[in-house]
């Protein structure tokens, strides 16, 4: 009779253990990553100690926690490595930073949502996602540098129509990226989306940094340096068929250059658009294509960027690809024989997600 009872109540124990397991799991965090790596040679490349280099690199890391810290409060901490000089420690090995961390209050009114921490830009998030390749390339603003991916602020983002076909971001920040904040000088970004139909969508982007004034070295006199980015996407996807998309910005930096050392500072304004499409081949097989051309200094006519790109994708698991591909570089200076300079690197990228 004795072990009879001890067997129920150990049945009863192991019950209650399992719904709180159960229970609890409800309010575990929910744990992610994703890894970019390739191996890759410098068939040719501007800088020539670095041609006929080759290797392997990661290009990204993530490791993300994200947590329901109540109903309508959500939050994230995602940590970054890469290979890159940035991101290395003082001793060259692979460094670690915090990429994200932020708090989201979930309908702060109808259809919007609050967002305070280190947290993405509204700059291009639509459509590096529209991209779908982060693992082959960041998209043009992103990879020339035009404006962060990241910025400590607050952000508030949501529908401007019911049906969502129309949706606002706006966000005020620290200039200062993930670092720490050192100065008065404030970021303020606007980003509007257009779902115009199933297939197609739009974006309509504007930035505005402020900075500390410039002393021009011709007249002594400190002039606004501050910096102003308007950029445009258009996408279109239909299914898993196909996809391409076009994206656009020009930026203005006021009293950033001088043509020559006995004349004034003039505002330096750039420009640049970037063109990509995919399309499925097979069920494993997608086939990928991209050009981006860029200006930083319309008054230079040397230090212009075409970029290209082309790769095969295959699906090797659900989660999992591995992608052959060709980038160029062509870069309008010339070395001292007058030669063209570019960097020509063949890869193959292995990407996954877990």
């Amino acid at each position: 009779m004795r072990e009879k009872k001890v067997r129920i109540l150990f049945r009863h124990f192991v019950v209650v253990a399992l719904v709180c397991n159960v229970l609890s799991a409800q309010n575990l965090p929910k744990i992610s990553g994703l890894m970019y790596s390739d191996y890759f040679y410098n068939i040719d490349n501007a800088t020539i100690a670095k041609k006929d280099l080759s290797g392997f690199q990661f290009r990204r890391i993530y490791f993300t926690t994200d947590f329901a810290v109540a109903d309508n409060f959500d939050s994230r901490f995602r940590l970054e490595s890469d290979q890159s000089a940035n991101s290395n420690t003082a001793g060259g090995k692979l460094g670690v930073m915090v990429k994200d961390a932020y708090l989201k209050w979930k309908g702060i009114f109808s259809g919007s949502d609050l967002v305070i921490g280190i947290a993405p830009t509204p700059a291009f998030d639509v459509s590096e996602a529209a991209w779908g390749y982060r693992s082959l390339e960041k998209t043009i603003l992103d990879l020339n540098g035009i404006v962060p991916s990241r910025d400590f602020g607050i952000d508030l983002k949501g529908k401007l129509t019911d049906n969502g076909l129309v949706n606002y971001w706006v966000k005020y920040a620290n200039n200062s990226g993930n670092a720490p904040e050192t100065d008065k000088y404030k970021r303020y970004s606007a980003m509007f989306q257009f779902k115009l139909s199933e297939n197609f969508q739009a974006t309509v982007h504007a930035d505005y940094a402020s900075k500390a004034k410039k002393i021009d070295s011709f007249d002594k006199q400190a002039k606004s340096n501050n910096q102003f980015v308007g950029s445009l996407f258009l996408g279109y996807k239909q299914k898993e068929d196909y996809s391409f998309g076009v994206e656009a910005f020009t930026r203005t930096i006021q009293n950033n250059f001088a043509k020559t050392a006995a004349e004034a500072l003039q505002n330096q304004s750039s420009i640049g658009f970037s063109v990509w499409a995919w399309g499925t081949l097979t069920e494993t097989l997608k086939l990928v294509g991209r050009f981006d051309n860029f200006d930083p200094n319309t008054n230079n006519a040397a230090d212009g960027t075409s970029f290209f790109m082309a790769g095969l994708d295959y699906k090797a698991a659900k989660n999992v690809s591995v992608i052959p591909n060709i980038q160029l570089f062509n870069y309008q200076a010339k070395d001292a024989q007058g030669k063209s300079l570019k960097d020509l690197t063949a890869r193959v990228t292995f990407a996954y997600t877990f």
